[in-house]
């Protein structure tokens, strides 16, 4: 990941506008729904056939992934930007030692992708069970802190880093996957701000990934 260089900032004031922390929910939402369909068919009786199985640790290692970008992008380009607009507001110790404790649990469900089902889900299940707590921490406590300091402008410039900080095979995952996520609403405020070489990526992609998530999820 590129490094990124945080721009100075000021608190957003009461007459601007707030950030659209809309991707923000939807990520959260895919990467808690795909944990519990996959903790819920890995944890089964039912035989994965051998096609099924390299399609569900394919799949898998795409999560996996976006969890851990999500958070390293949190670290590296969001909490600079909180910091520099609401650090009297808040302080973002615990989301980053919440950070450094998911490193373990991620590490042990990439060892799972290479063993047995079982231990990979338990993994996985462990690791749904911290960003359960995590999220709703997030959602509950620091998302109006976001929206109440950090302006418009800036948040969206964050968002765009992140975009440019993901390699072109990650994106052909991420983006149908956050559309599959989204309610219609959701999904229309995301395209619009995504740009046109994003939105032709959804549109080359989305049936890919139906496909993938048929042969994974059945």
């Amino acid at each position: 990941m590129r490094t990124v260089q945080i721009p100075a900032v000021s608190p957003r004031k009461e007459s601007d506008r707030e950030p659209d922390l809309t991707s923000m929910y939807v990520i959260h939402r895919a990467m808690l729904a795909d944990l519990r369909r996959l903790t819920d068919l890995l944890g089964g009786t039912t035989p994965l056939q051998p096609a099924r199985d390299e399609a569900v640790r394919e799949y898998t290692a795409l999560l996996l992934t976006e969890v851990h970008h999500h958070h390293a992008n949190e670290d590296d380009v969001l909490w600079p930007i909180i910091e520099r607009t609401a650090s009297q507001a808040v302080d973002l110790a615990p989301y980053t030692d919440d950070h450094q404790a998911l490193a373990p649990v991620l590490d042990r469900c990439h060892t799972g992708l290479h063993g047995d089902r079982r231990q990979l889900g338990r993994a996985l299940a462990d690791l749904l069970d911290l960003l359960d707590d995590h999220i709703a921490e997030e959602e509950s406590r620091l998302f109006p802190i976001i929206s109440r300091f950090v302006p418009y402008e800036a948040y969206a410039w964050a968002e765009k880093q992140v975009a440019r900080r993901a390699s072109l095979g990650q994106l052909t995952f991420t983006a149908p996957w956050l559309i599959r996520y989204a309610t219609p609403e959701e999904a229309a405020r995301l395209l619009a701000g995504a740009g046109a070489p994003l939105r032709l990526l959804v549109a080359l992609t989305k049936g890919r990934y139906a496909r993938r998530e048929r042969v994974v999820f059945g």
